[in-house]
């Protein structure tokens, strides 16, 4: 086992994202289980205060992934998308120690807009 040079930062849904997507899915049912929590990797920080400027500088990516899992329509999602309406959309929690169990390499994927574009045909069929 190794660590390695990220943090991470758990996210889940607070009243306002809830009401939110219950407003643009017409579905006044929709319900959250522990495994709907969002999990992203953060560059490294030493403390508390250093990794809430970390988050507010990642932030809206994040708070756009969020967005685009319930609603694929951008016209729809709230906006300005500022650090202060994300952190009263989401319960934050930080994960300073990201142990890697794999002896795999770590690979990065990066998602083009063709692929994106791809995917959402592919749903939509």
């Amino acid at each position: 086992m190794t660590a390695i040079n990220r943090c991470a930062v758990g996210i889940g849904p607070r009243q306002p994202l809830i009401d939110w997507v219950q407003q643009v899915s017409g579905d006044h049912e929709v319900r959250w289980g522990a495994n709907e929590d969002g999990l992203y990797l953060l560059p490294a920080y030493q403390d508390d205060l250093e990794a809430i400027v970390v988050l507010e500088n990642n932030h809206e990516r994040i708070f756009e992934a969020e967005l685009q899992s319930w609603c694929r329509d951008p016209a729809l999602w709230p906006s300005p998308r500022t650090f202060a309406l994300f952190q009263q959309w989401f319960e934050i929690r930080f994960d300073d120690l990201v142990d890697d169990l794999s002896c795999d390499e770590l690979k990065h994927h990066d998602i083009d807009k063709a692929f994106v574009k791809q995917i959402r045909q592919t749903l939509q069929d």
